[in-house]
């Protein structure tokens, strides 16, 4: 539950910024509400589409490739969550700027209304994918409806109450260590979650294990221990891990961990 609350709290922070840049820069545009409001509209139906073809997707390979399709699912929500955490740190800075330009053009009457739509639809669109995908990617990994459901509530409410107080200048001056602080949970989650997706394909014997399992420290410190659950959930902590799966781990700590070094540099 509380991994799916922290992807979705990230990822409604993010919408909500987003919408809020574009509802401050436009407040003196008439009609400008419905676009946006019909962008998120847009955005959360297009998202609810793909999750309703996820599933239709993995029923029709039950018996033909179940577990490679659930390793491909675990791997795509590693890979985007990946890329969002690499993009924003390279990008947050410059959307602000382009978002208020955009604004702008819309105002000066350079650009038609209706960009406003387009804009959220695709920035929703995107976060909602990743939503989508990780909440999916959780329910094939063993976690039960319940949960999921509890995640996604508690990280909507978290993230959209972040959103609105950050927008209202309530916590300004320290919002940006809301992001650092989830950019580094996002980086083990994802991490985890690739681990977990060559796991399914070592089963399907379409990678080799190179060693299964290379250790087991769960005498040591029990994956299913109150401590090793919390490890788990956040830094996908195995106690009975195969070679490939700890392989595929550090390359993707390693990669973000030096994206985010060459993103920061970069600035």
């Amino acid at each position: 539950m509380l991994q799916i609350a922290i992807v979705v709290f990230r990822e409604i922070l993010e919408i909500s910024l987003i919408v809020g840049i574009l509802t401050a820069a436009t407040k003196n545009i008439p009609h400008r509400t419905k676009w946006i409001i019909g962008g998120m509209a847009s955005g959360i139906a297009a998202s609810l589409i793909l999750a309703f073809f996820t599933d239709q997707i993995s029923e029709s390979l039950d018996g033909v490739g179940q577990e490679i399709f659930n390793g491909s699912i675990l791997l795509s929500a590693s890979f985007m969550i990946s890329w969002t955490v690499l993009w924003m740190q390279k990008h947050a800075k410059s959307l602000s700027g382009e978002l208020k330009k955009i604004s702008n053009s819309v105002r000066e009457g350079s650009k038609p209304l209706y960009t406003l739509l387009f804009v959220v639809f695709f920035s929703v669109l995107r976060e909602s994918a990743e939503i989508v995908l990780f909440t999916y990617s959780s329910y094939i990994s063993g976690s039960n409806i319940s949960q999921i459901s509890l995640g996604l509530i508690a990280g909507t409410i978290c993230g959209s109450a972040i959103g609105a107080a950050l927008y209202f200048g309530i916590i300004k001056a320290s919002g940006k260590y809301f992001f650092i602080i989830t950019t580094w949970i996002l980086v083990f989650l994802a991490s985890g979650i690739t681990a977990s997706g060559i796991g399914f394909w070592i089963n399907a014997d379409i990678i080799p294990s190179l060693g299964n399992p290379i250790w087991d420290s769960s005498m040591i410190l029990s994956q299913l221990s109150p401590f090793g659950t919390f490890l788990n959930i956040f830094m996908g902590y195995v106690d009975q891990p195969a070679g490939a799966q700890v392989l595929a781990y550090f390359i993707n700590l390693s990669i973000l961990i030096a994206g985010l070094k060459i993103s920061k540099n970069s600035k």
